[in-house]
């Protein structure tokens, strides 16, 4: 049986030197990758990249990290989609365990635990995976799937139209629930921390009351608070205020009613 084979996405943008560390720790992998996509989606140095012999694509679509990655995936031609932020890094296993579950289990998506690294070089168990593809989970917060711990198949990112380009964050909330209204998913968690996933304080756009975060939330109640609950609406809400400092609106705290 053929082995299957995996492409990496990594968006970009304005962080050469955060992009050449993530770059870095997929050459480390034991299992390598078939290629290594690089989406500049406005950087200002992409030189590391191109050193590294990763092929480095501009993004032609909405610009963000969804349209980043979906312009990345159109262009991969692995079995296996692998996603990494350019602020994040693989531990040197990562790929090679993954690969190995999918392949005995027959997934089609996996997501593994997180391992938080901070500024002062300390870490720390991060969030687990998500334990389920189940949507009541992925309403009301997000379980575990980010973009950096997500491998899935690249017909199924196909039949699930990949990211919502119109959502500037929260798109990975999204992503998962959409794809738990699918029927026939495989997915499992790998509980092993072999994504290190950086809590630094660099402008990112999961930033407390940033704009990106305002906006992404804002447009994930548009498109799902209707599905939600009277108590998952609330909990939804004291999520966000607690996490971001606004409320479902993207309306600060303060001046909310």
């Amino acid at each position: 049986m053929r082995a299957v084979t995996i492409s990496v996405v990594i968006p970009t943008r304005d962080r050469p030197a955060l992009l050449a560390r993530a770059v870095a720790s997929v050459q480390a992998q034991t299992h390598a990758p078939l290629e290594i996509l690089v989406v500049d989606d406005g950087a200002s140095s992409v030189a590391p990249a191109r050193a590294s012999g990763a092929r480095v694509l501009a993004n032609p679509r909405t610009p963000g990290p969804s349209g980043a990655r979906n312009a990345g995936a159109a262009a991969a031609s692995g079995d296996l989609l692998a996603f990494l932020d350019d602020d994040d890094e693989w531990l040197p296993s990562y790929l090679a365990t993954a690969a190995a579950e999918i392949a005995a289990a027959r997934l089609d998506v996996l997501c593994t635990d997180l391992l938080y690294r901070y500024d002062d070089g300390s870490e720390r168990p991060g969030k687990p995976a998500a334990a389920r593809l189940v949507a009541d989970d992925f309403l009301t917060h997000n379980p575990g799937l980010i973009g950096s711990n997500l491998i899935i198949r690249r017909a199924l990112y196909t039949a699930v139209d990949g990211f919502d380009e119109s959502l500037a964050a929260a798109e990975d909330m999204d992503f998962g629930l959409r794809l738990s209204l699918l029927d026939g998913v495989r997915y499992a968690p790998l509980h092993q921390r072999l994504v290190r996933h950086h809590q630094h304080t660099r402008p990112r756009l999961c930033m407390r009351r940033g704009d990106a975060m305002r906006a992404g939330i804002r447009r994930f109640f548009a498109l799902h608070g209707g599905r939600m609950s009277a108590g998952q609406r609330a909990q939804f809400a004291d999520s966000v205020r607690k996490l971001w400092g606004f409320d479902e609106f993207g309306r600060d705290c303060e001046t909310a009613p």
